[in-house]
């Protein structure tokens, strides 16, 4: 019945949201359409046979789960190899992968935030609106290709092969990690192949751009977390743990501001999943006290460590997202409503409605692109009285609640909705050189018109986004149907609160991120498929190894 259920249930939400919801909030035309009966009919019924059918063969191919031939000869080759050969082999693999994007691509992807960043690298780091940590290390880099070879293009070349590693390493010991945790030895195979073919990884391992080195360290994160999970007295016991997690920990947090908030949504999470299960906290002392520390280092970091160089908080405006859009779309569809005292503290908070919808187009209301919203947004008014804002903002959404369902739903609408690819591209070109502080270009080393080819053809055609089963891979929008399909499929193990769920932590908290971003873009997402394949321990994986 269970399976039923789930198969029945995912369709009817899985065909709500693509054949209803989803393209009537694309058309912003925010009412049903007797003509969309037949297709959304059609894709339940289908969802359901198909669901059924997927949840059957899960369930009952004994291969998958490792009692097959091919599994067990499989195995028995990873076992003879050892873990640590296994895990360098991987690292390799996925490293030497990567090297043509690099030669063809080389110094790097010079593209989305860079043009600012290059320019405090070269400048004052003023604040932190772009990771200090990343600006720093784009700074010493350049540095160092000036002094050694008089060229900042080669510096960069350096940071790109040094991302390369870090990115390749952390997969490597993902991989590991599902081989250590019983998955099917075919899954484990399959996750290093996809991982290390995935152009997606290739591309953005040589991006100068913040998600990179911090999905690295945010899927190093997730691997310790998920040992913690598991089995803490083994983690324990590895003293180089206590060690490696801060460190990893706050590096995560320090290369992406909304690093410390998956941080302490997965270890306030488990605490509360497991707070009946605790015992012998005392044994747990040093582990307590190293998973706390990373939340110290990061506090002086950006408290004291700011303070004394002069860098500045970045603005409040860029975690409102949100509420922010909400606002606005109430500010453009509905000002009439408002009562004189609501259109004063509009005003208050959003730049009068008639200003910047006279500025030109990129300042105006976009439903699905928050920034033109923030910039339009008073920080300092927010920062007088945070509580006098909010109490705005919930009594203007108890009045207009359809908007402010209708403002989320748009701006989300690219990680719910598989149909939506507006910005599910990966940029592989470079900004023109003359819009950089000093002039940066490309400079391959390689010179292959195939691989140019084959990297224009996946990074900017639509084809791939349009082709079924191909868009799985390029589009965000699936990234919700995933994490749902795999607690679902992982319901029905033994304990699946207190042993199961904690398992998926690192996804939920990154999904969680993702919709509160400005837009539905694919980099936002991209840390979410990195860590997909933890998943797989919550399904099939031994949760006590």
């Amino acid at each position: 019945m269970t399976n039923i259920f789930f198969a029945v249930f995912l369709a009817l939400l899985y065909s709500i949201a693509y054949t209803v919801a989803g393209p009537v909030i694309e058309a912003q035309d925010i009412k049903f359409n007797p003509s969309q009966l037949f297709p959304f009919l059609l894709c339940f019924l289908s969802g359901t046979a198909l669901n059924l059918f997927l949840f059957s063969v899960l369930k009952k191919r004994r291969w998958l789960a490792g009692d097959g031939r091919i599994s067990r000869y499989l195995g028995g080759c990873l076992d003879k190899v050892g873990d640590r050969r296994f895990f360098l082999l991987v690292w390799a693999f996925h490293f030497v992968s990567w090297i043509p994007a690099w030669l063809i691509l080389y110094p790097g992807v010079l593209s989305y935030d860079i043009i600012s960043q290059t320019g405090s690298a070269l400048g004052e780091i003023t604040n932190n609106h772009h990771p200090v940590l990343h600006t720093w290390l784009i700074r010493v880099f350049m540095r160092l290709g000036d002094s050694l070879f008089s060229s900042y293009e080669h510096g960069i070349g350096l940071l790109s092969l040094l991302q390369m590693l870090i990115l390749s390493y952390a997969l490597a010991r993902l991989v590991l990690l599902l081989k250590r945790k019983k998955v099917p030895v075919l899954i484990v195979l399959l996750t290093a192949l996809l991982s290390a073919a995935w152009f997606v990884n290739a591309c953005l391992s040589v991006t100068m751009i913040k998600d990179t080195l911090h999905g690295a360290f945010l899927v190093l994160f997730a691997c310790h977390f998920t040992e913690i999970a598991t089995n803490p007295s083994e983690y324990f016991q590895r003293k180089q743990n206590l060690l490696l997690l801060p460190v990893i920990s706050f590096l995560m947090c320090a290369l992406r501001n909304n690093g410390i908030h998956i941080y302490l949504f997965c270890f306030a999470a488990l605490f509360l999943l497991r707070i009946r299960r605790i015992k012998r906290a005392k044994a747990y002392v040093a582990l307590i006290a190293a998973v706390l520390l990373p939340v110290f280092l990061y506090k002086i970091y950006t408290g004291p460590v700011f303070d004394a160089l002069g860098i500045a908080q970045g603005e409040v405006r860029e975690a409102l997202s949100v509420p922010i859009q909400q606002l606005q779309r109430v500010s453009a569809k509905r000002a009439g409503e408002l009562t004189g005292e609501q259109t004063e503290l509009m005003k208050s908070y959003i730049i009068d409605s008639p200003k910047w919808m006279a500025w030109p187009l990129d300042r105006a209301y976009d439903p699905f692109f928050a920034d033109p919203a923030k910039s339009c947004f008073y920080s300092n008014h927010y920062k007088e009285d945070p509580i006098a804002f909010w109490k705005f903002y919930l009594q203007t959404g108890e009045q207009f609640t359809k908007e402010y369902i209708v403002a989320f739903l748009s701006n989300t609408l690219g990680f719910w909705y598989p149909g939506y690819f507006e910005y599910s591209y990966v940029m592989y070109d470079n900004y023109p050189p003359d819009m950089f502080t000093v002039p940066l270009v490309r400079k391959s080393i390689w010179d292959s018109r195939i691989l140019k080819q084959y990297y224009d053809s996946l990074c900017s055609s639509d084809f791939w986004r349009e082709t079924p089963v191909l868009r799985l891979f390029f589009v965000p929008g699936f990234s919700l149907w995933f994490l749902l399909y795999g607690l679902a499929l992982a319901w029905r193990r033994r304990g699946f609160f207190t042993k199961v769920l904690p398992l998926f932590l690192p996804l939920i908290a990154q999904y969680g991120i993702m919709i509160l971003s400005p837009m539905s873009s694919f980099r936002y997402s991209w840390p979410f498929y990195l860590m997909l394949p933890l998943a797989m321990i919550g399904i099939w994986g031994n949760q006590e190894s």
